[in-house]
C-alpha cells in the first residue's frame, strides 16, 4: 500500500499465499475518495486493524440468483468501498487517519489539497500510547449532548483534528457518539462485546450530497439526523438525538452553510417576490394554515421558515410550494425541501434537503383521466425525489418545470470540490 500526493495505490500480489507472479497494481486518485475511516483492532481473537475508503464511482456488483425463488444474494461493493487490513499493533491507525485528513479535507474554497503541498512529517509521529482510549473515557463520563468546546480542546490534544478545524456540534448516544466540525462529520462507532473495536469515520462535508432532520413524536424520546454522502456502498449516516437535548434546525443550518451556502439565491421566477420580516406568532402556522390541493404562497412561507423552524438561508427565499395530504414539497432558490409528516398524530416531522446543484435530471408527468393527479420527478445520485400533486395542479406543474428548467440548464452550478487549486504557503 503506497500513498502518494496524487493518489493511493495497492499493489496486490495474487496466487496462493501471495507466492504468485501475477501482480495487480491499483491507483485510486485522491479526488475519487469521498469519506474514510480506520478501525482498530478489538479484544485478543481480533489480530486486524482496517483502513476503509469510499469512492465515487459504482463498481458495486448484484449477483444473480440461483433459483427464481431465492432471495437475492446481498451486493458486493468491489472497488466502491475498499478495506486494508493491517496487522494488529503493527500500524498506527491515527497516524493514517491525520495523513487522510489532511489529504482529503478540503481547503481554500473546497478544493483538495494541491499535490505540490506534501503532508506534514509532525502529521506522521507515532500517536503516545493509549491516545484513543483516554479520548474515549473522557467522552464516555459525558451525557447526552457534550459540550462542543471541550471536546474541541480534547479532540486537538489528541491530533483527531485539523490546527483549522473545529468542533460545532458533538452528541453522545449509547457508546456511540457524532460530532460536526467546520470541515466533516465525524463519527464513532464502538464496536463488539467488549468495545474494544473502534471505528473513527469522517465524512467531508463537500461530499454530503443531501440531508435530513426528524423531530420526535409523542411516544419517540430520539430525534434523527440522516445524511447521505457521495457514493455508492453504504453511504448513509444515521444518528440518533436525544429529544430536548438538540436543535436539529441548528444542526441542519450548519449543514447547509457549507452545502449550499455560496449556492446562487437569486430567483428563478420572473415574479418572484422579495422576502418581508414575518410578524409575531405567524411562525407556528407552518404545519397549520396549509390546506390541501393547492400551490402555497411562497412569500408567506418564505417568512415563516426564516424564524420558526429556521430551515431557509437568509438569501434563500421559497419558489414554489405544494402540498399533497400532510406532506410539503417546497422548491426554494437553493434546494428542494421535502417536509414529511409521519405517524397516526404526525407530531414527527422529517425536512429533508436535496441541493439544486446535485440534481442530474427531471420530468414531469400531466394529469390523466383518472384520479390521480400530475407528478414531478427530480434524479439524483441517490434516492430520487417524486411529489405527486392534486388533480388539477396543471399550472402548477408547469411552474416546477419552469424552476428546475432555470436552475439546472440556463444557471447551472459545478459540485464542490472538483477542482484543485495552488496555496502560497510561502512566509514574507
Amino acid at each position: 500500500l503506497l500513498f502518494t500526493t496524487k493518489r493511493v495505490i495497492f499493489v496486490d500480489i495474487q496466487g496462493f499465499m501471495g507466492m504468485g507472479k501475477k501482480v495487480e497494481y491499483i491507483s485510486v486518485p485522491w479526488k475519487t475518495v469521498t469519506a474514510f475511516s480506520v478501525r482498530s483492532a478489538g479484544s485478543w481473537a481480533d489480530k486486524d486493524s482496517e483502513m476503509c475508503l469510499w469512492l465515487d464511482f459504482d463498481d458495486v456488483f448484484n449477483p444473480q440468483r440461483t433459483n427464481q425463488d431465492d432471495p437475492p444474494p446481498p451486493p458486493i461493493p468491489r472497488r466502491s468501498w475498499i478495506e486494508i487490513d493491517f496487522q494488529k499493533d503493527k500500524v498506527d491507525t491515527l497516524v493514517i487517519h491525520r495523513y487522510l485528513s489532511e489529504r482529503l479535507m478540503r481547503v481554500n474554497g473546497h478544493q483538495l489539497k494541491p499535490f505540490t503541498n506534501p503532508v506534514s512529517s509532525d502529521l506522521l509521529v507515532p500517536s503516545p500510547p493509549g491516545t484513543g482510549e483516554k479520548l474515549l473515557d473522557w467522552i464516555g463520563d459525558n451525557a447526552a449532548a457534550i459540550d462542543a468546546e471541550a471536546v474541541d480542546e480534547k479532540f486537538h490534544e489528541a491530533g483527531m483534528l485539523q490546527h483549522d478545524e473545529h468542533v460545532a456540534f458533538a452528541f453522545k448516544t449509547g457508546r456511540d457518539s457524532l460530532y460536526l466540525t467546520n470541515k466533516r462529520l465525524f463519527v464513532i462507532d464502538v464496536q463488539g462485546f467488549t468495545g474494544k473495536r473502534k471505528e473513527y469515520m469522517s465524512v467531508p462535508l463537500d461530499v454530503i450530497r443531501s440531508w435530513s432532520v426528524e423531530s420526535a413524536g409523542n411516544f419517540d424520546r430520539d430525534m434523527e439526523l440522516r445524511l447521505w454522502f457521495k457514493g455508492h456502498w453504504n453511504n448513509k449516516v444515521k444518528q440518533d438525538l436525544r429529544k430536548g437535548k438538540a436543535d436539529i434546525f441548528a444542526i441542519q443550518s450548519h449543514i447547509a452553510h457549507f452545502i449550499i451556502g455560496s449556492a446562487d439565491g437569486t430567483a428563478a421566477l420572473a415574479n418572484a417576490q422579495a422576502y418581508e420580516p414575518s410578524p409575531p406568532g405567524a411562525a407556528t402556522k407552518l404545519l397549520g394554515f396549509l390546506n390541501d390541493a393547492h400551490m402555497k404562497d411562497p412569500v408567506e412561507l418564505t417568512s415563516t421558515l426564516r424564524s420558526s423552524p429556521a430551515l431557509l438561508q437568509d438569501d434563500e427565499s421559497i419558489e414554489a410550494a405544494f402540498k399533497c395530504g400532510r406532506d410539503l414539497f417546497l422548491v426554494s432558490t437553493k434546494r428542494i425541501i421535502v417536509i414529511d409528516k409521519k405517524g397516526i398524530t404526525g407530531k414527527s416531522v422529517e425536512y429533508k434537503s436535496h441541493p439544486l446543484m446535485y440534481n442530474k435530471a427531471f420530468s414531469i408527468e400531466t394529469e390523466g383521466h383518472l384520479m390521480k393527479g400530475p407528478k414531478a420527478k427530480v434524479y439524483t445520485d441517490d434516492n430520487d425525489i417524486e411529489q405527486e400533486l392534486a388533480k388539477g395542479e396543471k399550472d402548477n406543474i408547469w411552474a416546477i418545470h419552469n424552476i428546475l428548467s432555470e436552475k439546472m440548464l440556463n444557471e447551472p452550478q459545478e459540485e464542490i470540490g472538483e477542482v484543485e487549486v495552488e496555496i502560497d504557503l510561502s512566509t514574507e
